[in-house]
């Protein structure tokens, strides 16, 4: 026999559909909600992010107008999440951008950056 608990358990992780009320229930098929305000692309450029004056390398997962999600080559004690550091994204051969992003999410050698500024992205 399952209990309340059991069946609560299993409808971890499932996606959440909203109907036109703004009610929600899970289902499995059903589309998540987008939190984020400019939706990620994914790209693979090599990046920079400076603690104090060390680089430490890194390559983007993706990106948006306000925000990249990196993985650094280590993972290294001295980062925060709601510090701010300089971060050099290359996009190209002779197109490199230098912003200040703060740390909103960070996972072994993975960092979730918030840029100051807006990224243009073509």
């Amino acid at each position: 026999m399952e209990d309340d608990l059991t069946r609560r358990k299993a409808d971890r992780g499932k996606k959440r559909k909203v109907d036109a009320r703004g009610a929600s229930s899970r289902t499995p098929d059903a589309a998540t909600i987008e939190r984020r305000v400019h939706p990620r692309v994914p790209v693979s450029w090599p990046v920079r992010l400076w603690i104090d004056d060390v680089a430490v390398a890194g390559r983007t997962v993706d990106v948006s107008e306000q925000g990249l999600c990196v993985v650094l080559s280590a993972r290294t004690a001295w980062i925060n999440i709601g510090g701010s550091y300089r971060v050099d994204i290359i996009m190209g051969p002779k197109h490199e951008v230098t912003v200040t992003a703060e740390v909103r999410y960070l996972a072994d050698a993975v960092v979730g950056l918030r840029t100051k500024q807006r990224l243009k992205l073509v």
